[in-house]
């Protein structure tokens, strides 16, 4: 459906897409799953080493989410002392030195991940993102690959989100068109992989099918500034002045922003 059938501004509550370090469509800078959502909650009152491990390794996450930066490094480190071959406690104990500007630390620890790990989906989309932030596509892209071969790698829309958000960024857009499709022939509603393939689809001149994703996304129910500002420059390109003004008069509006459903990645 058009902007312009949709329904009138009264009746549409404009809704912001909570979406942990959306990027705007104009930089170009990646939206990438934070590292810790990546690593699977885990509760046991077990009394094996791995059992305490994980624990400490989940309360680090919950501290991490708090800033308690503090509390979360106290966590990983008698999460690695309980036991020192756990590769979660080496990827969030990476996440954690990215927060706090150590890049050298951040880079040991998720390879030190991966180096446990080699064959865990998890571990390898992590070390692939800390790769692409880093300015190594190449490498990141290396990662990403092998995370996907990993038969029991329970997320892996997020890593093939993570490759096609690197691609993009190292301007191979074929490339990340492809793990864009990927995205979606298995989740097709995945929010961050429809408004990435609409970047996409805008970068490489294809405008009706940058449309295409902009009102997949909206029939959703979710809205957000920078996709309504793509959808508006979409338009622009396309001549059609009237949708393009009606999503950007969406954007002034500033209607109350409920939270959108979760990807389910």
């Amino acid at each position: 459906m058009r902007l312009r059938e949709m329904l009138p501004m009264s009746a549409i509550a404009l809704a912001l897409l909570a979406l942990a370090g959306c990027h705007n469509s104009r930089n170009q800078s990646p939206y990438f799953y934070s590292t810790q959502q990546d690593v699977p909650k885990f509760k046991s009152d077990a009394a094996t080493p791995h059992a305490i491990a994980q624990n400490e390794v989940a309360l680090a996450q919950e501290y991490l989410k708090m800033g308690k930066y503090d509390l979360a490094l106290e966590r990983l480190q008698k999460a690695i002392k309980t036991e020192p071959s756990s590769p979660d406690g080496y990827t969030v104990l990476g996440l954690l030195y990215e927060r706090i500007n150590r890049p050298e630390l951040a880079e040991a620890n998720y390879a030190k991940a991966v180096k446990l790990a080699p064959d865990k989906g998890d571990m390898l989309n992590n070390y692939g993102a800390w790769l692409c932030r880093s300015g190594h596509p190449a490498e990141a892209d290396v990662q990403f690959r092998k995370a996907l071969s990993d038969p029991f790698y329970h997320t892996p829309g997020v890593a093939m989100l993570n490759a096609s958000i690197c691609a993009a960024k190292a301007g191979k857009l074929e490339l990340a068109e492809g793990y864009g499709r990927q995205l979606l022939a298995v989740d097709p509603n995945n929010l961050q992989g429809l408004q990435n393939m609409a970047d996409i689809s805008f970068q490489r001149g294809q405008y009706l099918q940058a449309r295409g994703f902009v009102e997949r996304f909206l029939a959703t129910g979710v809205y957000s500034p920078p996709l309504l500002d793509l959808g508006a420059r979409i338009e622009d390109k396309l001549g059609d002045t009237a949708a393009a003004r009606g999503y950007r008069d969406r954007i002034a509006a500033g209607a109350p922003q409920p939270q959108p459903p979760p990807n389910g990645n």
